[in-house]
C-alpha cells in the first residue's frame, strides 16, 4: 500500500509539471464543463459519507487543489476507498484537466471507455489508474492495485460520492 501511496504522490508532482505546458483542451468540447465544483464541496461530500472520512489538501499547486487521505491512511479507509486523489482544477486552467487525462509517458490523450473512465498503467505502482472527470474541473484518480483494468466496490463508492457532487 505504501508503494501505491508514494506512486500517487510522484504522479501528482509529474502532473503539476505537465499542466504547466499543455495547450489545446479537451474541456472545450465537454458538455460537463459548465458545472464547476469547489474543493470545499468535495470535502463536505466526503464528510457526509459513512464514517465521515476527512480529506486532506496536498501542498499548494498553481493548477489545482489535490485532496486525499494523506500518507498514513487508516486501514479502514483504505479497505473502503483504496488509494486515490481528487484534483480540483482552479478556474481558468482547462489545460490542467487535459494534463490529468493524458498518458504521463507518451503525453497522448487517454481514451475514454464507455463508462467514462480513462485508464493508464502506472509503471511505478505496477497497477492501473482509473481517471474520471466530474463537472468541468474535477478529476478523480484511483489506483485499482491490479495489473489489469477494472473497478470494484471501492471505486463504486468513490464514483457515487463524486457523481452526487455533479447531480446536486
Amino acid at each position: 500500500m505504501k508503494r501505491v501511496l508514494l506512486c500517487a504522490l510522484a504522479l501528482a508532482l509529474g502532473l503539476a509539471a505537465a499542466a504547466a505546458g499543455c495547450g489545446a483542451t479537451q474541456a472545450e468540447d465537454d458538455p460537463q464543463r459548465t458545472q464547476a465544483i469547489t474543493a470545499a464541496q468535495v470535502i463536505r461530500e466526503f464528510r457526509q459519507a459513512p464514517g465521515a472520512p476527512k480529506l486532506r489538501k496536498a501542498p499548494a499547486d498553481p493548477a489545482w487543489e489535490q485532496l486525499n487521505f494523506g500518507l498514513d491512511v487508516p486501514e479502514k479507509l483504505h479497505t473502503r476507498y483504496g488509494v486515490f486523489n481528487v484534483y480540483v482544477v482552479k478556474p481558468g486552467r482547462p489545460q490542467a484537466v487535459d494534463s490529468l487525462l493524458t498518458n504521463k509517458e507518451t503525453l497522448k490523450a487517454l481514451k475514454k471507455s464507455r463508462d467514462g473512465v480513462y485508464w493508464e498503467y502506472d509503471t511505478h505502482a505496477r497497477s492501473y489508474v482509473a481517471y474520471k472527470r466530474y463537472g468541468s474541473n474535477v478529476v478523480l484518480a484511483w489506483w485499482n492495485e491490479r495489473k489489469e483494468t477494472g473497478t470494484d466496490a471501492r471505486w463504486d463508492r468513490l464514483d457515487s460520492l463524486m457523481s452526487d457532487l455533479v447531480s446536486g
